[in-house]
């Protein structure tokens, strides 16, 4: 591979320099090239609806024809998650891949960040497996089920931070519990907490009595090993990576359990 212009002068960009470039990328991409295939294959309408899509999943709103250029201003982590949601459409997926690793391919040194499956991932992050982790947000695509989904992506993200940044672990059991929490008010229909819930839920899902000892011990773990310090103050060794990826499996699963056809 040829080098890059930096590389034949001894130009040392930094990481900053890097991400203002980047970001410059995002926006030609995402409101120019983008807004252009749009408009091309469905019309003005089909502009519009991808441009307001794209700030309803940024949480932001929608005030007109344009007004993306305001939401993401310059800002990088906005630019990455912009890119996410435009591959969180279905008829833009094939161009979201194409943007994103585009756009990381001409970055001019690695900033420690990746492309994959429409999610872009701290370099050397912790591997998720799909079909455990990532999938049951699928399932989560009703307005009811946006406490849950909010305190699932906190956690997968809270996770995939740290492997830099370690203390993080807690917190990713403390979402994942929030997120079953928030789960099981809306299958039980009342507003209480996990622990208060934890044999009805097991019964509205119809299952054996050897869930409800999983999900004692689950909830037991979460507000033992979760909490930042122990009953004298002190502060808790951090729970291993390892049993935090696997409390994420177990989440993932009662998600599933719950949310399944046949409930």
């Amino acid at each position: 591979m040829p080098e890059k212009f930096h590389q034949r002068f001894g130009i040392d960009l930094g990481v900053d320099e890097v991400k203002r470039r980047f970001v410059n990328r995002a926006l030609n991409f995402l409101l120019d090239e983008v807004p252009k295939r749009a408009a091309y294959r469905y019309g003005i309408d089909g502009k519009m609806s991808l441009e307001q899509h794209i700030c309803s999943t940024l949480g932001e709103r929608w005030k007109g024809d344009g007004c993306l250029s305001t939401v993401l201003g310059d800002h990088f982590e906005t630019c990455l998650r912009a890119l996410e949601a435009l591959f969180n459409h279905p008829n833009f997926i094939d161009d979201a891949n194409e943007g994103a690793i585009a756009i990381l391919k001409d970055m001019e040194i690695d900033i420690g960040i990746r492309w994959g499956k429409g999610h872009f991932l701290p370099a050397g992050a912790p591997a998720l497996d799909s079909a455990l982790v990532t999938d049951p947000l699928n399932l989560l695509n009703l307005p009811e089920h946006k406490g849950i989904s909010v305190a699932f992506q906190k956690g997968l993200d809270h996770f995939l931070h740290s492997t830099k940044k370690p203390a993080l672990l807690a917190d990713v059991l403390t979402d994942m519990h929030e997120a079953l929490e928030a789960l099981a008010k809306i299958v039980c229909g009342n507003d209480r907490d996990l622990s208060a819930n934890r044999e009805a839920l097991v019964s509205k899902l119809k299952l054996s009595d050897p869930y409800k000892r999983m999900l004692r011990e689950y909830i037991e773990y979460a507000n033992d090993v979760g909490r930042h310090a122990g009953t004298d103050g002190r502060e808790k060794p951090l729970p291993s990576q390892k049993e935090v990826e696997a409390f994420m499996y177990l989440t993932g699963l009662f998600i599933r359990l719950a949310l399944s056809k046949e409930v």
